[in-house]
């Protein structure tokens, strides 16, 4: 019996893998402009509110209540964006390669983490969600993707500025 979940697992963990592997290299055949143009637009500022609030703690460490936190990101609608736009942010680090490898190579690694961090706790939200428990938690993970997305927009943006600043302002009115 354990060798058939064991097994089932692991097809599900192949499964998972080549999904990976396919969108990934989908989104990299495709051109700048389209990668850019596919952006879906977030309200920076309260993602950023709520970022903050997490990385940056004060000393009352609870300044948002969870029903802000879920309408400063946009709800439901806003996460859904966000693990959109990471995958899009992935690729747009990786074609600074072109012109920048050795800075690009590090910023995209940092970028792949961040999104690494932003799906986990996605994840979280939906299991939370899925299984109707730990809403007490929901908040935390909500402050964990909204500050791994932060990152990665910074990230990005400050290696656009300094590899290619003539791309950069259309990048940053993109995110």
């Amino acid at each position: 019996m354990a060798y058939l979940a064991f097994s089932a697992f692991g097809l599900l963990a192949v499964i998972a893998l080549i999904y990976a592997h396919t969108r990934s290299h989908k989104l990299l055949s495709k051109d700048w402009q389209t990668l850019v143009t596919s952006i879906e637009p977030m309200h920076m500022r309260g993602l950023e509110m709520v970022a903050l609030d997490h990385l940056e703690p004060k000393k009352n460490q609870l300044r948002l209540e969870p029903d802000e936190i879920w309408g400063l990101v946009g709800g439901k609608e806003g996460l859904r964006r966000m693990e959109h736009n990471a995958d899009l942010m992935i690729a747009l680090a990786a074609y600074v390669r072109n012109w920048n490898h050795d800075q690009a190579v590090i910023v995209a690694e940092r970028i792949r983490q961040d999104s690494i961090q932003l799906k986990r706790a996605l994840r979280h939200i939906r299991w939370s969600a899925y299984i109707r428990r730990g809403q007490i938690r929901v908040p935390f993970y909500v402050h964990q993707a909204a500050a791994s997305y932060y990152l990665m927009t910074r990230r990005l943006l400050a290696l656009y500025e300094t590899s290619q600043y003539m791309l950069y302002p259309v990048l940053a009115e993109a995110l």
